[in-house]
C-alpha cells in the first residue's frame, strides 16, 4: 500500500484548523501536525518532518506565516503552500521570496485542496530528481582525474570541478562569476595561447601546456578546449595534471633526452647539438621528417632554448589553413574587410610577435599567401587584411614539412626563393626505424607517461612483446609508437604488457630486416636487457648461439 502523504498544519484559527484537517483526512492524507504560531509550526516540522506544509500567512504571534516558511524552506527544504484569505501586496511580494509551491485562498473547497497539493507535490518531486541528478552530474565531474572548468559566452567562470578548485588552491564558490584568466593562475603567454586556441574551429585545436603558479609551486598542466554543446560562446576547460609526468621524465637518465625529446644514438645526438646551435641566433630553420618524427617538439625546444623563451610560442597547421581564409587567419583582418569579419582579428603573425611561429607542414601553405610569408620574412612587416598599412612584427619563424620541397618546387606549387629563405638551417629528424636503439629508453618513457595518466599499474614490456615492437617497421614513426605504448597500457591484465596486449598491426611476424636495420634492433634488445645477452636473445626470439653469431657477423661483439 502507498503510504499516505505526511501534511504538516499551521493555522491560528481553531476552528478552521479543525475543517481543513478533517478535509485533508477525507481526501486521504495524514496530518502529523498542526500548530497555531510560526515557532510552533517550525518545530514541528523539524520534528516531523513532513512531505508538505500547509501555512496560514496571518498568524497569531510576532512572526507572520511568511518568515516561519522562509526557515522551514532553507532549514528542512520541505514544500510550504500558503493559505490565505487576503494579504496587501507589500505581503504577496515576501511571500514570492520564499518560492512557495502554491496559494490557496480561503475559503476553499476539498478539490481545490486537493489539486493545489497534488501540484505542489509534483512540482517538489520534479525538483527533487533534478537536484539528484544535478548532484550526480557533480559527483562525476569532481570524480574525474582532470579539472573542469565551465565559461559562459562572457568569458566568465559558471562552474569549476573540486579539482580545478584544488589545482588552484581557491574555494570554488569565490571563483564563480569571475572571469577565466582571473581564476587560473597562468603566464601571460599561456592565456594567449588559450585565446587563440579559442579563435580556430575545434578541430584545429590541440591541448595547451601550462603551468599553475600558485604561490611559490609551478605545477605542470595540459589545457583543453572544448567548446559547450549547450550554446554557442561557451566552452569547457578540462586541466590535466601532468606534474607526475614531468617528475617522471626526470628520472629518466640524464643521458636519455635533451628538452623533452628522447634519444641516445648518434643520429639524436647530432640533432640535439642542431638545436643548441640554432637556438642561439634568430635564423629562420626548415625541420625535415617523416610524419610522426618529432617536428614540433624540436621547434619548442630551440624556442625554449632561445632568447624569446618567455614569449609566445604559436603553432599553426598550414593543412588546416583554408584558401580562402588563410590571409586573415595568418595577418590578420579588419572589421568589415569580408563577409563575417564582424570584429578586427590580430592574425597568427601579431600573435606571436615577440615569440616564434611555428609553421607545421609547410608545404601545404596555399600558394597565394607565400609572397606575403617571404615578405614577413625579408622586412618583418605584414598587412592585415583590408588594411593598406604594413604592419611590424619581431617574430622568429620555424617551418616544418614532411614532404620534399624540391619536388614541390618542380611542380611550381612552391616556390623557390621562399624555399631558400626557409632554409638557412635545417634539421633531417631521422626515422623511428632508422634510430631503433632509442627505441627501449622511448617506451619507458611512454609507459611511464601512460601509467600516470590511466592509472594503470603496468611497470613493463614483456621480452616477447619488446621483440614486436623492434620488429615493426614504424611508418607513423614516434607517434606511432606512443599511441601503441598506451593502448597496450590500457589492454594490459597485469603489470606486464604482452604480446596480445599490442596493436594488432604490431601481431604479425616480423620480417628479416637488412643488416643495419638488425644491427639497431640487436643493439637496442641489448639495451632493453641491460646488456644480458641471454635475455637480448630472447627478446629477439633467437637462440644463444644464433644471437652470438649475428654479433660477430654485423662485427658487433661488445
Amino acid at each position: 500500500m502507498t503510504p499516505k502523504v505526511r501534511i504538516g498544519l499551521v493555522e491560528d484559527e481553531v476552528v478552521v484548523a479543525m475543517d481543513i484537517q478533517a478535509q485533508l483526512e477525507r481526501l486521504g492524507y495524514k496530518v502529523v501536525s498542526s500548530s497555531r504560531t510560526a515557532s510552533q509550526g517550525i518545530a514541528q516540522a523539524r520534528a516531523e518532518r513532513p512531505d508538505l506544509v500547509l501555512m496560514d500567512i496571518q498568524l497569531a504571534g510576532e512572526r507572520d506565516g511568511i518568515s516561519a516558511a522562509k526557515e522551514i524552506r532553507q532549514s528542512f527544504a520541505i514544500p510550504v503552500v500558503f493559505l490565505t484569505a487576503f494579504a496587501d501586496e507589500s505581503s504577496l511580494e515576501r511571500a514570492k521570496s520564499v518560492s512557495p509551491y502554491g496559494y490557496i485562498v480561503k475559503p476553499f473547497d476539498e478539490h481545490d485542496l486537493e489539486t493545489s497539493i497534488e501540484v505542489a507535490l509534483s512540482r517538489a518531486r520534479a525538483e527533487a530528481s533534478l537536484e539528484r541528478s544535478h548532484a550526480d552530474l557533480m559527483a562525476v565531474l569532481d570524480a574525474q582525474r582532470q579539472g573542469t572548468v565551465a565559461v559562459d559566452g562572457t568569458g566568465r567562470v559558471t562552474f569549476l570541478s573540486r579539482v580545478a578548485a584544488s589545482m588552484i588552491g581557491m574555494p570554488r564558490e569565490e571563483q564563480v562569476g569571475r572571469r577565466w584568466q582571473q581564476v587560473l593562475p597562468l603566464e601571460r603567454s599561456t592565456v594567449d595561447a588559450v585565446e587563440e586556441m579559442l579563435q580556430r574551429p575545434a578541430t584545429g585545436r590541440v591541448k595547451v601546456a601550462a603551468e599553475l603558479e600558485i604561490e611559490d609551486n609551478r605545477d605542470a598542466v595540459e589545457i583543453e578546449i572544448v567548446d559547450d554543446p549547450r550554446s554557442e560562446g561557451r566552452f569547457i576547460l578540462f586541466l590535466y595534471d601532468v606534474s607526475e609526468v614531468r617528475q617522471l621524465r626526470a628520472l629518466l637518465d640524464r643521458d636519455s633526452g635533451f628538452e623533452r625529446i628522447i634519444g641516445t644514438g648518434k643520429a639524436m645526438q647530432a640533432v640535439f647539438q642542431l638545436i643548441r646551435d640554432l637556438s642561439a641566433v634568430d635564423s629562420p630553420v626548415l625541420i625535415l621528417g617523416e610524419t610522426g618524427t618529432g617536428k614540433e617538439l624540436v621547434a619548442r625546444a630551440i624556442h625554449r632554448l632561445g632568447h624569446r623563451q618567455s614569449k609566445p610560442f604559436v603553432p599553426v597547421n598550414c593543412g588546416a589553413l583554408t584558401p580562402e581564409l588563410a590571409a586573415s587567419q595568418l595577418f590578420g583582418h579588419r572589421r568589415g574587410s569580408f563577409t563575417g569579419a564582424i570584429d578586427d582579428h590580430r592574425g597568427l603573425f601579431r600573435a606571436a610577435n615577440h615569440g616564434t611561429l611555428f609553421l607545421d607542414e609547410i608545404g601545404e601553405l596555399p600558394a597565394a599567401i607565400q609572397p606575403a610569408l617571404l615578405r614577413a620574412l625579408d622586412d618583418g612587416q605584414i598587412t592585415p587584411v583590408g588594411e593598406t598599412r604594413a604592419r611590424g612584427v619581431d617574430f622568429r619563424l620555424i617551418a616544418a614539412t614532411s614532404r620534399s620541397l624540391e619536388s614541390e618546387i618542380e611542380q611550381q606549387v612552391f616556390r623557390s626563393d621562399l624555399y631558400y629563405r626557409l632554409a638557412v638551417a635545417r634539421i633531417v629528424l631521422p626515422p623511428l626505424r632508422e634510430r631503433l636503439e632509442d627505441l627501449p629508453v622511448l617506451v619507458r618513457s611512454f609507459l611511464a607517461e601512460s601509467t600516470a595518466r590511466t592509472g594503470r599499474s603496468v611497470s613493463r614490456v614483456s621480452s616477447a612483446a619488446m621483440g614486436l615492437l623492434l620488429g615493426h617497421k614504424w611508418p607513423g614513426n614516434v607517434r606511432e609508437l606512443k599511441n601503441a605504448v598506451e593502448f597496450a597500457t590500457i589492454r594490459a591484465r597485469g603489470s606486464e604488457i604482452e604480446p596480445e596486449d599490442l596493436p594488432a598491426e604490431l601481431l604479425g611476424a616480423a620480417p628479416t630486416p637488412p643488416a643495419r636495420d638488425e644491427s639497431q634492433r640487436i643493439l637496442a634488445a641489448l639495451e632493453q636487457a641491460g646488456g644480458n645477452r641471454r635475455q637480448a636473445a630472447e627478446i629477439l626470439g633467437m637462440s644463444r648461439a644464433t644471437f652470438y653469431r649475428r654479433l660477430k657477423s654485423l662485427k658487433l661483439e661488445l
